[in-house]
């Protein structure tokens, strides 16, 4: 395996780079699909193991521990394992036994790294070829680090059963995940060919059809193949909204492999393919986002706090969400709004910069802690900001959001990320 190191990774913005979603229009389900599989498929297919730059390599520092680089964070265990550690392996979301157990330069989801996560060893073996869905309190457990353990759910993944007959839960903080890893594969494989090595790719198709699903357990790669649940991963993206873990994953796999998840990006995409909840907005609209007062001053993590957001800045889609990253482990935080831009240098004896002015809502009922991976999130109501009178956001309104939280840095105060302007459609 290559070593890859970190002057290779200039990590694109979290939407994706400037332009790449130009293309895509979202005014049907229809239409999205089409644009929108045009946009990330054809990507550069890596060697699962081998010489120059392969899955090892992306994966690693895809799931690298935000406290740690020599550690790598694992998809069900939540375990921390040194880089290179023989307990943990590499997990087919989309198990090779259901229509691509064969690697080889003509199967390209063998080796496609938005498909595959690191995963404690033992855990792998557990979920097996298990479709995924909801368990029961008669299931197997398998706690997750940190996370204790019953009653069921917890914060414990679910395991019962074989084979296609058999179910796997994934624990509550990497459902999302999972499940986003899962639908990126029925839109990217559509049985069409790789336009730039004409190779045949094959049709990956989410169901609730236990038939179908088992159909595709041939031992031999086929031209279409399915795997599910589909409405328990549907459930599981909205359960569990992207993360900067989950940001992070996708930037390094984009930079390596050359395709984004959407559905990372842009999670309101997924409403319109399998909902027809469609914006109708095409790939850019008028609204913006551009981050400011950047960078913060750092905190005790050794960096600064930095704000971005994911869903959509059009008011009538009701699906923004705010995420701060870079923070100190295990410390409480709330967001802020406001319609004014300011700098506050130190306010209440913060050692931080406040970036906002005017009057100040306080998302105080929504109170976060960071983490072991200093970071979180919340999802904004349009139609009810926490100012004083409540504001309703409507297009064309611009809104400032920054993150106030405890730090210790030496002792005791508080600090602020930078700050984000988002100019609403």
């Amino acid at each position: 395996m290559l070593l890859v190191t970190p002057l290779l990774l200039a990590l694109a913005a979290p939407q994706g780079p400037p332009g790449y979603y130009a293309s895509v229009d979202d005014s049907s389900a229809a239409t999205l699909r089409t644009t929108l599989h045009a946009v990330i498929d054809d990507h550069t297919r890596r060697p699962y193991t081998g010489g120059g730059i392969d899955t090892w390599d992306i994966l690693n520092l895809a799931q690298e521990n935000p406290a740690d680089s020599t550690e790598i964070l694992d998809v069900y265990r939540n375990r921390a394992f040194t880089k290179g550690d023989q307990a943990y392996n590499r997990e087919h979301t989309w198990p090779r036994s259901y229509g691509i157990p064969d690697d080889g330069p003509d199967n390209y989801p063998f080796t496609d790294c938005h498909m595959l996560h690191l995963s404690d060893g033992g855990y792998n073996s557990a979920r097996s070829n298990r479709p995924f869905r909801y368990c029961t309190s008669s299931c197997s457990e398998y706690p997750t680090d940190g996370g204790g353990s019953g009653p069921y759910p917890g914060n414990s993944n679910w395991g019962s059963g074989q084979f296609t007959n058999g179910t796997w839960e994934v624990w509550s903080g990497r459902r999302g995940d999972v499940a986003r890893s899962l639908l990126y594969a029925d839109l990217r494989y559509e049985g069409d060919t790789h336009g730039v090595t004409g190779v045949d790719e094959p049709d990956l198709i989410l169901t609730d059809n236990l038939s179908l699903i088992a159909g595709s357990n041939t031992g031999q790669n086929e031209d279409v193949a399915y795997m599910g649940l589909l409405s328990a991963l549907l459930a599981w993206h909205a359960e569990d909204p992207v993360d900067a873990f989950e940001l992070q994953r996708n930037d390094v796999v984009f930079q390596l492999q050359g395709n984004r998840n959407p559905f990372v990006d842009h999670p309101e995409w997924v409403d319109c393919l399998w909902n027809g909840t469609c914006g109708g907005g095409g790939g850019g609209g008028g609204g913006s986002a551009t981050n400011y007062c950047n960078p913060a001053t750092p905190n005790s993590s050794g960096g600064p706090g930095s704000i971005t957001w994911f869903g959509s800045y059009t008011v009538a889609d009701q699906d923004l969400a705010l995420v701060v990253s870079g923070l100190p482990s295990n410390q409480f935080g709330y967001f802020l709004v406001s319609d004014t831009q300011a700098i506050v240098i130190n306010p209440g004896g913060s050692q931080g910069v406040l970036c906002l002015g005017g009057t100040i809502g306080r998302f105080s009922g929504q109170i976060q802690n960071s983490g072991l991976l200093g970071t979180f999130s919340i999802p904004v109501d349009l139609t009810s900001l926490p100012t004083t009178p409540v504001s309703a956001v409507v297009p064309g309104d611009t809104w400032n959001f920054t993150a106030w939280y405890r730090d210790n840095n030496p002792g005791p105060t508080s600090n602020f990320t930078d700050a984000l302007a988002v100019t609403f459609d």
